[in-house]
């Protein structure tokens, strides 16, 4: 892959990325071609090749691209007044959109990009403490969590929905809602279980 990162190749990038993402979101990985995603964007397939050497390479770059767009969000939401349950919720609102079932499926036909997806959350590890800190500090998380333990069992829990593809049979944002239920309230103390119930009761009726 040639790395040539004048402006214009850096903004063409950035464009490729958004429009794969927005094409494997709706028709998932399998069914768009890199041909489709060039045409799509009036470029030609070796420009796109010189960026992108696979699809598994652009696919990376996508949910890199995804979960940096997310974490800019929520440190963009997170101001002051903001807590912790606020935090939870909003980033279930940006875990939600809407994406084609297809897309699980077939990211599972990636197992290095798994792999990457895994270590990097591993490296995250230490922001993730540091939340349950403040979760604590502010008196909404129990003072008395097995952090590494919480860790490892939600590791698993979103392991065993790609594994077991539980998003053929139920929405993403109910398998959302249930993980808030089981993880974020259960760790909660009475008054971070009263404001989380309050904002589950709002996500019921919308």
């Amino acid at each position: 892959m040639m790395n040539i990162e004048n402006p214009y190749r850096i903004e063409l990038k950035k464009k490729i990325l958004i429009a794969a993402r927005s094409m494997f979101f709706k028709d998932g990985i399998r069914k768009v071609k890199m041909d489709d995603i060039a045409n799509h964007l009036k470029i030609s397939k070796r420009t796109l090749y010189e960026i992108y050497d696979n699809k598994e390479v652009l696919l990376h770059g996508v949910l890199q691209l995804n979960e940096e767009e997310h974490l800019k969000r929520l440190k963009a939401f997170d101001t002051p007044g903001t807590n912790v349950i606020n935090i939870i919720i909003e980033a279930f609102n940006l875990k939600t959109q809407e994406v084609n079932p297809a897309f699980y499926e077939d990211i599972s036909r990636y197992p290095s990009l798994i792999e990457k997806i895994r270590e990097r959350k591993q490296k995250q590890a230490g922001q993730t403490k540091e939340f349950v800190k403040r979760g604590i500090e502010e008196g909404y998380f129990l003072p008395n969590i097995k952090i590494e333990i919480l860790m490892q069992l939600a590791d698993a829990s979103v392991h065993f929905v790609m594994s077991q593809q539980l998003y053929k049979t139920y929405s993403m944002k109910d398998i959302f809602y249930t993980y808030i239920m089981v993880y974020a309230r259960g760790i909660c103390t009475l008054k971070g279980i009263e404001l989380i119930e309050q904002y589950l009761e709002e996500l019921d009726q919308k």
